[in-house]
């Protein structure tokens, strides 16, 4: 049971509410089944096809730091490099110029049934266009209709120039305006579609937004990366001759990318490679000039020594220099590397400093000759270095060796990837169970009325009847039928609840010595005529006299009820227009039960009730019957109740499940205190057993 005051609830009390709402979470459920069902079944399938790479990263650069220096570090893969190549705009140019994506062909949309039956009937739709040459530079829109399915006729028509053009698959047509060559077509007759050339800008955007391309695996210590290239699409041969040639030209573009690399280097190489040449004889000649004049000098053992590893030490300056540049193009001065190789340099400066003091201590002759033979070996190791780099890259020149790979080539899946329709169908099932269970939940937890015995107790009331939602009544309320539910089904569950409550009131009536009963409600729509008219029905089957009174003099319904055709009644008896036994009515439906009627309408009801006319009835009826029970207006909207209950010791408050609210019910409670009128009990009405979740009332909804 919930507490209103709370914001808790009883797990128990959840799985009672959805216990209680099942069929409703059930067809729901089914619902969401068969919307899921027919969402993946009419959803346009779409393919996808890859294509993986193997790339190597290019570490020459790196490794020529010696590898003492390259095996501190990992070698990060190109492939985010070569991610970026394949999806640029540049790149996919080609592909889009081989394989004309720039016309762009799309069923015309039907309407929505048609559309549906034509994807449930399998109703194929594709053209396919190989050549569409405007002459215009402006972009077309054409409108290209199937006249004749098996021999491949159509109509196509320009918008822009509003000329129709008739041809056939395979054969190349042409007017003044635009020429179409048109390879297949699989449609049927009458079929639409629109065909749109867009500029080649666009064409690229259409295309990147299909194409995925992504790293898999680990990369390896070397540096080689594993490229996956993936292509999305409703038209599985069309991805897949769109990703075969993406994968020929990336290989093309990787070989031509490292062969202009290598030719460029070859053209620095045969200017560098003479002036090296011509430096390298011009410091032999030196030496060879100067050893005549000076005659031949011979070198002692640390003299060699010392000019051997000075040459070394100026060898690799040389090359520190080459590595430096092609560092600085990828790396800050900050990073590990290039901060290796500074530090590599300050060593080799203080080993060349170190021997250039060793050598000024020779004698002066033998220390020119050693200065000399210094720079004609320097000169010699690097024209030799220089054209061992011109052979090598000669040979990348003419082999166009690429650092890619293809390790699995173009192709398509057999299966679609979208739509996963038993997922679909589950997430479809899973959203229909969780969207009706909130939808009950909900509509239970914004219940502002009475909804357990506990808040009637709680508000001061004792409970005297708990009368169940009667399908029957509704029927009958709903028929116009004017029967009342005790005559026409005499075993219904709420008039066994009735019935109860005849029990409770008649051992009451016992207690207090008193025999009219009075039922009010804060509200109209309560239900006390429908209990009054039942009850007293029971009464009378019971060999008790029966009245019935009908006070609401603006709104009474109760003749009608017990089809009693007549308008004189209570308000005129009131008035003085009539006696006490002309607003009698004997009941014609049942027996020992008589009527008195609300009367003719009026507005000053409270006023006619203040009259001791109404005192000298009641003492009147109350000794010709058994129970007299006096049927009220809403007692919020008119003060006629509080008038009555003076006359009246039996005073029961009806109230109608979970739509009379508490609050209302406090309001009626302190109307009555403050004229010193205290209530008897209460009567809940309209339990319904979809909105029980109290086990206290599964008893009355069986």
């Amino acid at each position: 049971m919930i507490d209103k005051d709370k914001d808790e609830i009883d797990f128990f009390e959840y799985v009672k509410i959805i216990k209680d709402n099942r069929w409703f979470i059930i067809f729901s459920m089914i619902f969401f089944i068969v919307v899921g069902v027919c969402y993946a079944k009419l959803s346009t399938p779409v393919y996808q096809a890859n294509v993986i790479f193997k790339v190597d990263n290019d570490k020459s650069r790196i490794s020529n730091l010696g590898q003492d220096i390259a095996n501190l570090f990992s070698l990060s893969s190109s492939t985010v490099v070569e991610t970026e190549t394949i999806k640029s705009r540049k790149f996919l140019s080609k592909t889009i110029d081989d394989l004309d994506l720039q016309i762009v062909v799309t069923p015309q949309k039907k309407s929505f049934f048609k559309n549906i039956l034509s994807k449930l009937s399998y109703d194929p739709k594709k053209v396919n266009v190989d050549k569409l040459v405007v002459n215009n530079k402006e972009n077309d829109h054409f409108e290209l209709i199937v006249t004749d399915a098996k021999l491949g006729c159509y109509t196509l028509i320009s918008e822009l120039t509003n000329t129709q053009l008739d041809g056939r698959v395979g054969e190349l047509e042409k007017n003044a305006n635009y020429s179409i060559l048109i390879s297949s077509i699989d449609a049927r007759n009458g079929d639409v579609f629109n065909i749109n050339v867009v500029d080649e800008y666009q064409a690229a955007i259409n295309l990147q937004g299909k194409l995925q391309v992504k790293e898999i695996g680990k990369p390896s210590l070397d540096g080689a990366g594993i490229l996956q290239v993936s292509i999305t699409g409703t038209d599985k041969e069309k991805i897949q001759a769109i990703l075969a040639n993406i994968s020929e030209n990336y290989l093309m573009y990787n070989k031509k990318r490292y062969a202009l690399e290598a030719e460029h280097s070859l053209a620095f190489l045969k200017v560098e490679i003479p002036l090296v040449k011509k430096r390298l004889i011009l410091s032999e000649n030196k030496l060879e000039q100067y050893r005549e004049n000076h005659g031949s000098v011979d070198l002692n053992v640390e003299s060699k020594l010392g000019l051997d590893s000075l040459a070394n030490v100026e060898n690799q300056l040389n090359e520190l220099v080459y590595q430096e540049s092609s560092i600085a193009t990828k790396y800050t001065k900050k990073h590990p590397i290039y901060i290796a190789l500074i530090k590599k340099r300050q060593i080799l400066l203080a080993e060349k400093a170190r021997l250039n003091k060793k050598i000024d201590k020779f004698p002066t002759i033998q220390r020119e000759i050693l200065r000399l033979s210094r720079v004609v070996k320097s000169d010699s190791q690097i024209y030799e270095q220089l054209k061992q780099k011109e052979q090598e890259l000669s040979v990348v020149k003419r082999t166009t060796i690429g650092t890619a790979t293809v390790l699995d080539s173009a192709h398509s899946l057999t299966q679609p990837i979208k739509p996963k329709k038993a997922i679909i169908v589950i997430m479809f099932t899973f959203l229909g169970f969780i969207l009706s269970t909130v939808i009950v939940l909900l509509r239970y937890m914004t219940i502002t009325g009475i909804i357990s015995t506990r808040e009637v107790n709680e508000l001061g009331f004792e409970i005297y009847g708990n009368i169940p939602y009667s399908k029957n009544q509704a029927q009958l309320v709903k028929d116009e039928n004017n029967k009342l539910l005790t005559i026409s089904y005499d075993d219904d569950i709420a008039i066994e609840a009735l019935r109860l409550l005849r029990a409770n009131i008649y051992f009451l009536q016992k207690k207090m010595e008193a025999n009219i009963v009075m039922l009010c409600s804060p509200d109209v729509g309560s239900g006390k005529s429908f209990i009054t008219t039942n009850l007293a029905t029971l009464f009378a089957k019971s060999k008790k006299k029966v009245l019935v009174i009908d006070a609401d003099m603006k709104s009474g319904a109760i003749a009608e009820l017990f089809s009693i055709n007549t308008r004189v009644g209570l308000s005129n008896y009131l008035k003085g227009e009539a006696t006490l036994d002309e607003i009698i009515n004997s009941s014609k439906l049942v027996d020992n039960l008589d009527v008195i009627c609300c009367g003719d309408l009026v507005d000053n009801s409270s006023e006619l009730l203040m009259t001791s006319k109404l005192e000298s009835l009641t003492t009147k009826v109350s000794s010709d019957y058994d129970i007299v029970i006096i049927d009220t207006p809403a007692s919020l909207a008119m003060s006629d109740s509080v008038l009555i209950s003076e006359y009246c010791k039996l005073r029961l408050v009806v109230g109608y499940f979970s739509k009379t609210s508490t609050k209302e019910i406090m309001t009626l409670k302190k109307i009555f205190l403050k004229n010193d009128i205290d209530i008897t009990g209460f009567i809940i009405n309209g339990i319904d057993k979809k909105s029980s979740v109290n086990c206290e009332f599964s008893h009355y909804t069986k």
